[in-house]
């Protein structure tokens, strides 16, 4: 089970377990921020949200538990499907992994995560979120997962 949530600016409602502030770059802040904030836009099922953190064009792989197959769409499409859900979503990362390539155009974040729907945790697994710097802001280009079943002492998790 995560750790006692820290965070800082990040809203606390998508925040699960990020390191402190004071241990974090500025830039690391930023990429960290807006991967929650894509997260926020997923909780809400809010399109404007989205664009504020993602390019639609960017692509997707999502591995949903077994037997379900590994599915591909653009970023775009999935926020256009997310948009007409009516379940309740909160989807939560803890313990991300940021890297930033030494161009400081290229980054990613690996980071564990429990998804809920309707309450009821309903699958767990890691994302990969890909981010470019796009005109001094970064942005979700790319996102990857791979997730199963919850076990019984994951399904307790906050």
């Amino acid at each position: 089970m995560p750790p006692t949530p820290m965070c800082g600016t990040i809203p606390t409602h998508v925040c699960a377990d990020l390191p402190l502030e004071r241990d974090l770059s500025e830039e690391t802040q930023a990429i960290i921020a807006v991967t929650q904030g894509f997260l926020a836009a997923l909780n809400t099922k809010s399109r404007v949200d989205f664009e504020k953190h993602c390019i639609r064009a960017g692509g997707m792989s999502l591995a949903p538990p077994s037997p379900t197959a590994l599915r591909f769409c653009t970023i775009g499409s999935f926020i256009e499907h997310v948009a007409t859900l009516k379940d309740t979503i909160d989807e939560r990362i803890w313990n991300p992994e940021v890297k930033i390539h030494e161009a400081g155009n290229l980054a990613t974040v690996w980071a564990p995560f429990r998804a809920k729907i309707n309450g009821v945790v309903d699958h767990v697994g890691v994302e990969l979120f890909v981010l470019h710097k796009l005109n001094g802001e970064w942005k979700v280009t790319g996102l990857a997962d791979s997730c199963r079943l919850p076990t019984e002492e994951e399904m307790n998790m906050e």
